[in-house]
Formats: C-alpha cells, sequence, structure tokens
C-alpha cells in the first residue's frame, strides 16, 4: 500500500511584533490546505519535543537575526553549522539548534529536518509586525509551498 509521505510543520514565536513571523507563516500555510500536513504553534523550540514523530518530515519555521536583511527568507537544511551560528527569536529559552541536537540524541529527530528563517529586526511587545517581515512571510509561504507541491508528489511505499 502507497501512502503519501505526512510533514509536521511548526511556527516558533510569540503574539508581540515580528517574533509572531513564524506562527503567521504557519497560519497561512493551513489556509494553503497542505492535505498531508500536521500544523503546530509553539512558544519554544523545545516545544518540539513534545510531538516529534521520527517517521515524518519536519518543517520549522521561526524569525532570525544574523543572516541578511530584514524581512529576507533563508532555508537550511538540519543538520547545517551555519544554523548554529544563528540567533533566533528572542523569546527562546532553548534555541532551536540546541533542540534539534537534544532530538537527534533521544533518537526522535526526523530523517529531513527544514528550517524557514524570515529575517527580522526588533521584536517587542504588543506591537504589530512590521511590513518588511509580513512581505517576507509571503514570500517564504510561496518557497514553501513551491517546494512541498515538488515534495508532495513523492509517495512511501509501505509494502
Amino acid at each position: 500500500m502507497t501512502e503519501p509521505r505526512q510533514i509536521q510543520i511548526a511556527g516558533i514565536g510569540s503574539p508581540h511584533g515580528d517574533d509572531q513571523a513564524g506562527w503567521e507563516l504557519v497560519r497561512a500555510l493551513q489556509q494553503r490546505g497542505l492535505s498531508q500536513a500536521q500544523f503546530h504553534l509553539s512558544r519554544t523550540p523545545d516545544d518540539l519535543l513534545n510531538w516529534l514523530d521520527s517517521g515524518q518530515t519536519l518543517v520549522v519555521c521561526d524569525a532570525c537575526r544574523g543572516a541578511g536583511e530584514v524581512g529576507s527568507v533563508h532555508r537550511w537544511q538540519w543538520p547545517s553549522a551555519e544554523l548554529k551560528q544563528m540567533s533566533w527569536s528572542g523569546t527562546h529559552q532553548i534555541s532551536l539548534p540546541g533542540v534539534l541536537s537534544l532530538a537527534e540524541q533521544l533518537g526522535q529527530l526526523p530523517e529531513q529536518v527544514v528550517v524557514w528563517g524570515v529575517e527580522v529586526s526588533e521584536m517587542s511587545l504588543g506591537e504589530k509586525i512590521s511590513s518588511v517581515v509580513a512581505e517576507g512571510i509571503t514570500q517564504a509561504v510561496e518557497s514553501i509551498c513551491r517546494e512541498w507541491a515538488v515534495t508532495e508528489s513523492v509517495e512511501v511505499d509501505h509494502a
């Protein structure tokens, strides 16, 4: 029997300013109706450990700093030395690379992990998301949908 490959999509962030980037990315992807996806909103990367499934692809969406111009979109395949050098959204207690490394040590890390980041500058409590970051989110959604449309046609055979 052939089953379509499942994907877990996690947005990491908060309801404040540009730190909303990960959550808004996931909300926009939900509206696109990716049929094989399960969506999660997390305040911190360590929330990933509560529902990771090593048999499913993991896509993480988050705000990042240090990769480029504000509003730029970045994609990394885990493991990545570059990810370990990045500064992630300011509300995290444990870094995203730290959580992914821990998940790997616990045997919970999926074989394929893709991290999407939207570059942000300052994150302040209560502020709306900036227009330049909102444009980056739109660009990231289009890129993820294009990538997933190609990937979605790949099916896993469980003979």
